[in-house]
Formats: C-alpha cells, sequence, structure tokens
C-alpha cells in the first residue's frame, strides 16, 4: 500500500496526492453509508445530530466507527468535561485524528465537535440549529486535535455528481483553519480552506470512477489550537443538485453484493411476480426516524442472519452473502430500535436474477439501489 506523504508547511502536515488512493483502501472496510432525505447521498451533513444541549453551546462525540460497547476516555478532571460524551455517536461520519491517519496510517477514533448557531458567535450557514468545527477538543495525551471526517458513498460508476458544502474560518490567523478536501481520489482542485471570515458555498462537479463508492473526506490540518475550520451543510447529489439516481442493473449473474436503501414509506414499484414477494404488514402507519434492520438468507426454515443494520430513512446498507453471492432470496425485518421483537415491517423478495430486479425498484420501505455482480 501506498504511504500517506507528508510535506511541511509553517509546521503543518499538509495531505498530499498520493493520500486520497490509500485511505480509500483502508477505510472501505466502514462501508455503511447513509442519506438524509431523499435527493441526498450524504447522511448528516448538516450535523444536526446528535442534538447539543443548548445550555453547553459545543460538545465533542465519536464518529460512528467507534464501538458504543467500548469505554470512552472522557476526562473527569478536565474542566470541559461537561462537553465530553462517551456514549453517543454521530451518524454517517467516520471520525479520526488526522496526524495518525497521514502520518502513522494508524485509524485511530477522533471526536468531532459540534456546535449550536449561538456557540462562537457564529450561526450555521443555512440558519440551522448546528455546525461541526474541526479542531476539536478531549483527545487523550495529545494537544493535537485535528481531525479527519469521512464518508463512503454508495455512487454509480463513470457518472457526475454534485459535491456542496459550506465552510468558514473561525480566526484569520493564517495557517490555523487549514482544511483539505477529497472526494474520490482527488484532492479538489482549489486552494486551501482557511481564511474566510464569512460562510462561503462551495459547488463542485465530479465524475466517478468506475466502482459503485466514492469517498469524501474533510481533514483539518491547521494549527492545532481548538479553533478550526467550521463545516455545514455538506451534500452529494446529481449534478444539477437532483435526484441522485440508483445504479442500472445488469442481472446476467447473481449478484455479490447488493445496495439497498431503507425508504421509510410503504411504495411498492417493481416487476416481480408469483407468491414469493411478501410484505407485512403493506400499510405501516409511520416507520422509526432510525430503524434497525436485521437482513436473512432465503431459507424458510431456520434462517441464517446475513446483517443487523442501524439505518436512517434514506439511508443505505449494503448485504452480501456467504460465498461470494447473494442468496436467491431476501428477507428484511425493519425493527423500532425500542422494539427489537416484533418488526414493523418484514420484506421478502428475489435477489437472485431469476425474478427481474431493477435499480429503483420498491418493495414496501426497501428499494433496490445497485449490485455488484
Amino acid at each position: 500500500m501506498r504511504r500517506f506523504y507528508t510535506e511541511n508547511v509553517n509546521g503543518k502536515g499538509a495531505l498530499k496526492s498520493g493520500f486520497a488512493s490509500a485511505l480509500f483502501l483502508i477505510l472501505s472496510g466502514f462501508l455503511l453509508a447513509q442519506a438524509a432525505y431523499a435527493a441526498e447521498l450524504v447522511v448528516n451533513g448538516g450535523f444536526e445530530a446528535p442534538i447539543v444541549d443548548p445550555d453547553l453551546e459545543w460538545a465533542t462525540y465519536y464518529g460512528k466507527n467507534y464501538p458504543l460497547n467500548e469505554p470512552g476516555n472522557c476526562n473527569p478532571s478536565d474542566p470541559w468535561v461537561a462537553h465530553c460524551n462517551d456514549d453517543i455517536r454521530v451518524p454517517g461520519w467516520s471520525v479520526f485524528w488526522t496526524d495518525d491517519l497521514i502520518n502513522d496510517e494508524q485509524l485511530n477514533p477522533g471526536r468531532l465537535e459540534i456546535q449550536t448557531g449561538n456557540s462562537a458567535n457564529t450561526p450555521a450557514c443555512d440558519g440551522s440549529l448546528q455546525k461541526a468545527e474541526l479542531d476539536t477538543h478531549h483527545r487523550v495525551d495529545s494537544n493535537n486535535n485535528n481531525v479527519t471526517i469521512t464518508q463512503i458513498l454508495p455512487t454509480c460508476p463513470l457518472t457526475t455528481y454534485m459535491l456542496t458544502y459550506c465552510w468558514k474560518s473561525r480566526t484569520t490567523i493564517p495557517g490555523d483553519n487549514d482544511v483539505r478536501v477529497v472526494v474520490g481520489n482527488d484532492l479538489i482542485p482549489i486552494r486551501y480552506h482557511g481564511q474566510n471570515d464569512a460562510w462561503q458555498i462551495e459547488h463542485i462537479p465530479f465524475v466517478t470512477d468506475d466502482s459503485y463508492e466514492t469517498l469524501l473526506l474533510f481533514g483539518s490540518i491547521g494549527t492545532e489550537t481548538t479553533t478550526g475550520m467550521f463545516l455545514d451543510e455538506v451534500s452529494v447529489t446529481g449534478p444539477d443538485g437532483s435526484y441522485a439516481e440508483p445504479c442500472a442493473l445488469i442481472c446476467d449473474d447473481k449478484p455479490r453484493v447488493l445496495t439497498l436503501r431503507y425508504n421509510g414509506n410503504d411504495s411498492s414499484n417493481n416487476r416481480q411476480s408469483g407468491n414469493e414477494v411478501i410484505i407485512s404488514p403493506e400499510v405501516v402507519p409511520s416507520f422509526p426516524i432510525e430503524a434497525v434492520i436485521e437482513v436473512y438468507d432465503h431459507k424458510w426454515k431456520n434462517p441464517q442472519l446475513l446483517g443487523t443494520y442501524d439505518v436512517l430513512i434514506d439511508g443505505f446498507f449494503s448485504v452480501s452473502g456467504p460465498r461470494r453471492r447473494i442468496p436467491p432470496r431476501l428477507t428484511f425485518k425493519i425493527y423500532h430500535p425500542d422494539d427489537l421483537v416484533n418488526p414493523v415491517q418484514s420484506v421478502t423478495f428475489h435477489t437472485s436474477c431469476s425474478q427481474p430486479m431493477d435499480a429503483g425498484d420498491e418493495f414496501g420501505a426497501i428499494t433496490v439501489w445497485s449490485a455488484i455482480n
């Protein structure tokens, strides 16, 4: 694997172009992409979750890559300990300490700072409640609190998309707020995001490679002062901001990986026939905003659990089968996180291409998005 190269800029590590490809290989194991709403491929791009206590104005949280059952490290003697959270994760984003990532190739989980619109006298970009800051707090045994945040998005091969985000420097000190942006295998070909005393919106079109995944990354590399760049309203959509369409499926072989979307509604529109498409119940009064989805194989008796996924409405999850093939039929049990006994809806349909399966097919609250054959 290629190394992460660094160069010295005013004493700071700067990400070079060889960084992106190597990072993608390491991060691909964290694939569980989600979206915030129907036209969107980025989950929690406005950093509206978790909700920060308005009396505290800011707090730090581990990313979704930190296990919930692992003990945290909030220091009780830290004067800002009230702002430190160990038992809450940031939906959508994986968070790493930047210096470990680019210097040692270590994916050490970091903490993302999320602020209210009152914090630092800076309202969020769109006037909503919250924003993120990428030079954070509460790192143990180090004063370098720069973080890198990432998502791996379920994109279609060789397709044009639009990356949009809003950024603002917290200070005007040169080198204090520097951030690099990566989409796919490319550093964004614009200046360092360093000094900008007002919110600025960037619109950047990009074309994906021949895979079904695209890396999105914001890496803070400024001076370690805990006053870093603000980030808000991160979005990836179609090229004109329209709905990001599902990938076209070519069912000439059983798929190895199937990416699906939890759409949170009862819409069913597909060409499959027969009595093996089962949606029960067909109408649900309301789906949970965040669901727990269990996926089972094709056996009617003693089906095997293939995976359990925590997914927001309009979020994505990817399923792979035993021996690198998806079973001929899958069952999806959708639960409210407060009741893991009684599913809100159970959905069964063919996934082996023995029945028609097209991108965009809807089966109850499950939409087919893409497949890797």
